[in-house]
């Protein structure tokens, strides 16, 4: 076989299963490049945990540490692959991105990934097209530098985050000089979804829960309990200079996340109502204070596309938990009480995303 027709694109299933944060691809038939010009979009895929060119065949490639939100395109089966795994630069073929116009990269967390985020950014010099969401742009959004990165923006409060190896005094040092307070909620860097180690009362719990042998990020926890002793956390998404209300979650646990839809939301039609609501006014729905906030964030952070998860408090600001690439749009509730939630929100985000990805603004 010739060997640009071996590594025109890699395709092949990688793994049968990856924990935490993936997504997955479906392989399928590409349509046939132009034949003039650079017009065509690729996908820029890969993992720090998988090695080795990708080659033709059927199944799924799943992702770690990236984001599900290719699937937003009008055609997301439309685009030229660009797999980069952990030992790019040893593997002596490149892809050719001869009929590229814009690469879209898909691997969004600077944790879990940093290899391969290094490899792209290398091998994407020079390219004389776009990059959405460049790989130096993501290695740049880490959750500890994130939060020093949006520090200080009127509306926004921003809990301190320490980063340590997990040894007791490399700890102490790294919270006095962090700022954190307690209680605080201990994770492992590139953990999503609600994953965390503990939420810990104070410095003895928190030394009893470290391994020396790991790596801890530490945030100051902010009780955001309403009159009702609930909770809640919004998620709202930037495509570009364009923003979208994806969901308002209530919940009777601090630590909200999908499931509490149905467990918790579902029998309480008051908070159907807010979150509907919201959803259709999105961010002018907000209080002028948060709503600031919001824009703030779009004007401090690097990239192009990138969801933020926040609490509103009392006084109108909004208290921010995350903000990150790597957040997904989908899945979207099957439950009849939650409709509006669905088709709407997800053509909504189609149309702002398909205009992301036509201009270069941001």
């Amino acid at each position: 076989m010739p060997l640009r027709g071996k590594f025109s694109f890699y395709i092949k299933a990688l793994v049968e299963h990856f924990a935490r944060v993936s997504f997955r691809i479906d392989l399928i038939s590409m349509s046939p490049p132009p034949q003039n010009g650079r017009t065509r979009i690729a996908h820029l895929f890969g993992s720090d945990s998988q090695s080795g060119v990708v080659q033709a065949g059927g199944g799924t490639v799943a992702n770690e540490g990236g984001t599900d939100l290719w699937r937003l395109r009008s055609d997301p089966r439309d685009f030229v692959r660009l797999h980069i795994p952990r030992n790019f630069e040893r593997i002596r073929a490149r892809p050719n991105l001869d009929t590229v116009a814009t690469v879209l990269n898909l691997v969004t967390d600077p944790e879990l990934n940093p290899r391969v985020l290094a490899a792209a950014s290398r091998f994407l010099r020079g390219f004389p097209g776009r990059v959405v969401n460049s790989p130096d742009a993501v290695l740049a959004t880490g959750r500890d530098r994130v939060s020093r990165l949006l520090a200080g923006i009127e509306g926004l409060v921003v809990p301190a985050v320490a980063r340590f190896k997990g040894r007791p005094h490399l700890a102490k040092v790294a919270i006095e000089r962090a700022g954190v307070t307690f209680p605080a909620i201990l994770r492992r860097p590139g953990t999503h979804n609600g994953e965390i180690v503990a939420l810990v009362p104070g410095p003895e719990e928190l030394e009893a829960r470290l391994d020396p042998a790991k790596t801890y990020l530490l945030t100051s926890f902010v009780d955001t309990r309403d009159a009702d002793a609930l909770y809640h956390k919004i998620r709202l998404y930037w495509f570009g200079a364009a923003s979208l209300v994806r969901h308002m979650l209530v919940s009777d646990r601090w630590n909200v996340h999908g499931p509490d839809r149905e467990r918790f939301m579902g029998g309480h039609p008051h908070w159907i109502g807010v979150e509907r609501t919201l959803l259709d006014r999105g961010l002018d729905g907000l209080p002028a204070p948060a709503r600031q906030a919001m824009l703030g964030v779009r004007a401090r952070m690097p990239l192009d596309y990138f969801g933020i998860d926040f609490a509103l408090l009392p006084d109108g600001r909004a208290l921010l938990f995350e903000a990150n690439a790597t957040m997904n749009f989908y899945p979207l509730s099957t439950d009849p009480r939650f409709d509006y939630t669905g088709a709407p929100i997800e053509a909504a985000a189609r149309t702002l995303f398909d205009r992301m990805l036509e201009t270069a603004d941001r």
